[in-house]
């Protein structure tokens, strides 16, 4: 009994030496209040959660290339994106990616996995991140589009398979790049399916951070069709495109 008391005036301390606080605003996260258990796991607070720009069910699939050419071989290609490209979701994204604030990627993924359909009629096989260069990972330290598939793969209970698709070249950021022909150039054959894998008749879920011309996507998800799956979703965690789908 002693023990459990001195346990639980050590917890006390901490919590109030040490309060969560919200990664938006920063304000110290009371549960009851200002947000509720789940949401303290999270480090957000209603207000700021409130905030966040979701697209309506409805607005949320687009054609992956915003440039589309009458020989892709893949032209059916679709990406699910839950948010727009707007703050705070871009302010989020930007601290994961440039200042290694991996929890921010942790809430965007945990939101895109409670958010994605579960009405798919399709068996999923794998939940699989697009890579980043061996030179860039060991840059960054971890890979953006893992963190996110991490919340997709445990919410959909889909195998999170981080090393089927491996980056074989390293390639310029597609951000340097604004059309879309360039960045089709900058990722081509940057992509391989690891030889130890065997993906044939799999049915993938490709996970990325963010949609823009959807030329990443489109050649990582080529690679994969070409090497032996079935079918190729995507999903990322925002888009600045506006949907055009009825």
């Amino acid at each position: 009994m002693e023990r459990c008391t001195m346990k639980q005036s050590l917890m006390t301390a901490v919590q109030f030496l040490f309060p969560s606080v919200c990664m938006v605003c920063g304000r110290v996260l009371l549960d009851g209040k200002n947000c509720g258990k789940q949401m303290m796991d999270l480090q957000i607070c209603s207000s700021c959660l409130s905030t966040f720009p979701v697209r309506a069910s409805s607005e949320r699939w687009f054609p992956c290339l915003s440039d589309p050419y009458d020989a892709d071989p893949i032209p059916d290609l679709s990406v699910w994106a839950l948010f727009y490209y707007e703050a705070p979701v871009t302010i989020l994204l930007r601290r994961m990616k440039f200042h290694s604030k991996q929890y921010c990627g942790t809430l965007i993924g945990e939101l895109m996995g409670r958010e994605f359909p579960s009405d798919i009629p399709i068996k999923w096989d794998a939940v699989v991140p697009v890579p980043l260069s061996e030179k860039r990972l060991s840059k960054r330290g971890f890979n953006q589009a893992e963190i996110l598939a991490q919340g997709l793969a445990k919410h959909c209970k889909i195998p999170l398979c981080n090393n089927v698709l491996i980056k074989s070249r390293h390639t310029h950021q597609q951000s340097r790049f604004t059309e879309p022909s360039r960045r089709m150039e900058n990722v081509k054959g940057a992509f391989a399916v690891d030889e130890k894998w065997d993906i044939t008749g799999w049915n993938i879920l490709l996970v990325d951070d963010i949609l823009t011309t959807g030329a990443t996507l489109h050649e990582a998800a080529r690679v994969l069709i070409e090497g032996g799956a079935s079918s190729v979703f995507c999903a990322v965690a925002a888009t600045h495109r506006e949907n055009i789908e009825t």
